[in-house]
């Protein structure tokens, strides 16, 4: 399968960050780049994919509010309720 290297990233990522929160550290994850750019920008391989970048470090301030709503970027939903 063809996209279980872009999987397992991407479960590393995953993984990273919520290794991260547990230390006290904040991971942004920046996927809003265009993928050729960061490519010719780093010179890296044709065959490497672009997932994302990753931003860690200890935040400025904690907040119980995402940073894309405090920005007035996104809006938190509602959850659904489940139903059995």
């Amino acid at each position: 399968m063809p996209q279980a290297l872009d999987y397992s990233a991407v479960m590393a990522a995953h993984t990273l960050w919520l290794a991260a929160r547990a230390m006290g550290l904040g991971l942004g994850w920046v996927s809003i780049l265009e993928p050729e750019g960061v490519a010719a920008a780093l010179a890296v391989p044709a065959e490497w994919r672009f997932i994302g970048l990753f931003c860690l470090g200890y935040p400025r301030a904690e907040s119980d509010v995402p940073e894309l709503q405090a920005e007035g970027w996104e809006t938190r939903r509602p959850v659904p309720l489940l139903r059995r």
